[in-house]
């Protein structure tokens, strides 16, 4: 769960792609606003990013319509393919090895709170948010919702923890502060 491989989809690439289908911040309306963005991000956030954000969300809607259906017609919208699919080897290969040592140690038990600390975490969201806010992270992140994101989290939290702790050992070795984590 690298920031590389979880970076959401770049800006201009998702304004090109929905500009080309005719979409604009405009035609939505408040209900439709609210449906995909906190009262927050509603408030403060600019056309471009709210579209943006809407169309990331949106993609998970079987009624959206004009979302690539393919690699190649995705183009730029889609990181690298390759790195993201290293990353989900490497933590397929290290559940496996925590298994290998003890078949009761698998990702079905691990603790879904300290999941859900470590995404909010990683996603820089601000301890204590709320459901809406946790629910809209999620879904800019292409998961249904927060709750979606945790069980998905389970197959790379392993992995995720395993790079901290390198990273500590790194950083502890070149006297560099790091902020705690869970």
């Amino acid at each position: 769960m690298g920031d590389d491989v979880c970076r959401p989809v770049r800006a201009t690439a998702v304004q090109r792609f929905v500009a080309a289908a005719g979409g604009e911040v405009a035609s939505l309306s408040g209900d439709q606003l609210a449906h995909w963005l906190t009262e927050e991000e509603v408030s403060r956030l600019p056309p471009e990013e709210t579209l943006v954000r809407v169309v990331r969300s949106a993609r998970l809607d079987g009624a959206w319509t004009v979302w690539p259906a393919t690699v190649a017609e995705a183009g730029d919208l889609l990181g690298s393919v390759p790195l993201a699919a290293e990353a989900v080897a490497a933590a397929f290969a290290r559940n496996a090895e925590i298994e290998a040592a003890d078949p009761r140690h698998t990702t079905a038990h691990l603790n879904a709170d300290r999941i859900a600390s470590h995404l909010i975490a990683r996603w820089g969201l601000p301890e204590g948010s709320g459901r809406a806010v946790l629910d809209t992270a999620g879904r800019d992140r292409a998961f249904r919702d927060f709750a979606g994101a945790v069980e998905v989290a389970r197959a790379f939290y392993l992995s995720a923890r395993a790079m901290d702790t390198a990273l500590s050992a790194t950083l502890v070795s070149c006297g560099a502060r790091q902020s705690p984590r869970n």
